[in-house]
């Protein structure tokens, strides 16, 4: 049979277990914070409609509008979603309506998320969805049936859909 451990030998060491275990632990949370960073920069470069580099109260509303008509149809109240996203800019990034960086975007987009939820995995699926929509919307800039006469600064400068690509 096998032989006993010889006097004094220790056995794995249980404090290694938690050392690998938070390790890990560590990982992953770095790996999210990456991800959601990502993410937000990703979205603000999605508003970011004429690419200069700020985004600007209109962009913001221009977008969200798109979004609308994707969820509601070409008929939603977009005065209703113009007035809301006007508010939401005035309130939360500058109170004038002036443009803003980056910096200012992400730290909303963090209140906002902490809002919905805290855990960070969670953060990390809400910002996968906003993404999505927001390049849909960006799409829908592209779509006949959803044009107007002020998408047309906008429409130049939001890359076309992939050739074969149906609107």
């Amino acid at each position: 049979a096998g032989a006993a451990p010889a006097a004094g030998a220790a056995g794995p060491d249980p404090a290694s277990f938690a050392t690998g275990a938070e390790s890990a632990a560590d990982e992953r949370r770095r790996q999210l914070s990456q991800s959601i960073e990502g993410l937000i920069e990703e979205l603000f470069t999605l508003h970011d409609l004429n690419h200069n580099g700020v985004l600007e109260e209109v962009e913001l509303i221009k977008l969200n509008q798109k979004i609308a008509m994707l969820h509601y149809g070409k008929d939603a109240d977009k005065t209703a979603v113009r007035d809301k996203f006007r508010r939401l800019f005035r309130a939360e990034l500058d109170a004038d309506g002036q443009p803003v960086p980056f910096a200012k975007f992400r730290g909303y987009m963090f209140k906002v998320l902490d809002g919905i939820d805290r855990s960070k995995a969670a953060q990390e699926l809400i910002l996968e969805q906003f993404v999505e929509e927001a390049k849909s919307g960006r799409l829908a800039f592209h779509c006949n049936s959803f044009q107007s006469t002020t998408d047309e600064p906008f429409r130049s400068m939001i890359e076309a859909p992939c050739q074969g690509f149906m609107l």
